[in-house]
């Protein structure tokens, strides 16, 4: 049967075992299964950015985009201007990060510097008060140094301070004074006011006492009732000074001592 198309005669189509026959495919050419088990593949390892991108290779990856463009299918103007402006975005944090740093360098500097400073002006503050505490110790010789306590010295002459807080008492005194060895005197001084005031032992002591380190207690009887005790102070003529890891310590009489910073009164 011939088929016609405008005018064009076309061969007639072929069925049955004959057609059926030249279409068969030759078996020596059919590719055989793979012998065993399928093996499988090994992972695909992706490399890894150590560093992360920096202004240098954004550019140079912007570039190569440029470059390598289809020239039928140029990029879009808005892609253009959207890396465009992720590339001024990553170059200013590039240089905020770096203006950040050399800000945390200098304020470590800064601090550095002022903890320096403090530590410098706190040693020659030291400095200073020993010096001034020296000069003022160096003032004190010759005169009558008063600080807590109850021991006098008496010098050669026979005289030697008492100062003592009777508080609100006042009327009849009584002063004992007991040597090195344990040996004391006792002798009445009046009338005593109220307050703090000061005796010379050469003027209720006859013989006069010898030199040398003293302690004593000193009671008021107050309108001719019992004797009570009241405050009393170390005292003595500072005669010297002499200094303790460059802390003046002061030389009352001979052999008392009373530190410059204890010296509570300073009498002429």
């Amino acid at each position: 049967m011939m088929i016609a198309t405008r005018g064009i005669a076309l061969p007639p189509l072929a069925f049955g075992p004959a057609a059926t026959s030249s279409m068969t495919m030759d078996p020596s050419r059919v590719a055989e299964p793979p012998a065993g088990a399928a093996e499988p593949s090994a992972p695909r390892t992706l490399p890894q950015n150590t560093r992360a991108m920096g202004r240098d290779e954004f550019l140079k990856m912007l570039v190569a985009q440029l470059k390598h463009q289809d020239p039928l299918n140029p990029m879009d103007g808005k892609d253009m201007a959207a890396q465009l402006a992720q590339f001024s975005t990553v170059e200013q944090l590039i240089q905020m990060n770096k203006t950040l740093e050399a800000q945390q360098g200098r304020e470590g500097e800064i601090i550095d510097a002022i903890t320096a400073l403090g530590e410098t002006q706190s040693s020659r503050t030291d400095e200073l008060a020993r010096l001034i505490e020296g000069q003022m110790a160096v003032g004190t010789v010759g005169k009558i140094g008063v600080t807590l306590g109850n021991s006098t010295f008496v010098d050669r002459h026979g005289n030697g301070p008492v100062v003592v807080d009777t508080g609100s008492r006042s009327g009849a005194g009584r002063l004992t004074i007991t040597n090195a060895k344990g040996e004391s005197r006792t002798v009445t001084v009046g009338p005593v006011k109220a307050g703090q005031q000061s005796f010379e032992l050469d003027d209720y002591f006859e013989p006069k006492l010898p030199a040398g380190k003293y302690t004593y207690t000193f009671e008021v009887a107050t309108d001719g009732g019992q004797y009570q005790a009241v405050k009393t102070y170390t005292a003595g003529r500072i005669t010297g000074i002499k200094y303790d890891n460059g802390n003046p310590i002061l030389i009352i009489g001979d052999v008392l001592t009373v530190p410059m910073s204890q010296l509570t009164q300073l009498r002429a």
